[in-house]
């Protein structure tokens, strides 16, 4: 009897231990994450493209601190609000800002210091969206990473919100066409092939014709 009981004790904690572990996996596959997005930007010298910074999987979220770095020989950052003393990055609406504690971007260093806070309860979000933007112009060929470095995330009542930094996004730069030259390009060749269908379908008309003819004769 007392060795039933103690097999069932056994599978019974045994069990209890796999749903432990199960909703804690489950758990930490669910908590907040900040990240760039997208992953990864081709682009060439000149060019523009913009870089998202997103928080996912996040509850109650009124407040935000993050730093990141890039490679400013490569990149440098389109300001967003020229009015303003300063080089800026966009504000998102994942949440809408309140108050700006601090939107910095120095183009010397590659430094990006933003930090933003809502104040009121009803303006605290859950889920995922986009926490802010940053606009680079490329100035060079080359491969960089824009990079978290680290990151803050806080409720409505001021507590800290467990976050997890994604991997940073790649922006690489090369030469090459441009689209414009990519469609002029595609436009001549539909042009030269269609020339080319036309010449042979009238090669092909001619020689029906005289062939035709030779027969009538």
């Amino acid at each position: 009897m007392k060795s039933k009981l103690y097999r069932s004790t056994t599978i019974l904690l045994t069990c209890l231990g796999i749903v432990a572990w199960v909703a804690g996996a489950v758990d930490a596959q669910e908590g907040a994450k900040i990240l760039p997005s997208p992953e990864r930007l081709i682009l060439a010298p000149g060019d523009t493209g913009t870089v998202e910074i997103r928080v996912e999987n996040v509850a109650q979220l009124a407040g935000a601190e993050v730093h990141l770095t890039f490679d400013p020989a490569l990149l440098e950052i389109v300001d967003a609000d020229p009015e303003t003393e300063g080089t800026q990055i966009a504000h998102g609406d994942f949440p809408s800002p309140d108050f700006v504690v601090r939107n910095v971007a120095d183009p010397s260093t590659g430094v990006i210091d933003y930090a933003i806070s809502c104040m009121s309860l009803d303006k605290a979000v859950s889920g995922s969206g986009v926490l802010a933007r940053i606009t680079f112009h490329v100035l060079t060929e080359g491969e960089t990473v824009v990079a978290i470095r680290s990151a803050i995330l806080g409720d409505i009542q001021g507590q800290s919100i467990p976050v997890e930094t994604g991997p940073g996004a790649i922006i690489t730069s090369h030469s090459g066409p441009s689209l414009g030259v990519w469609v002029v390009i595609g436009l001549v060749a539909v042009a030269v092939a269609a020339g080319f269908i036309v010449v042979v379908w009238r090669a092909l008309k001619t020689r029906y014709d005289v062939s035709s003819g030779g027969d009538k004769l």
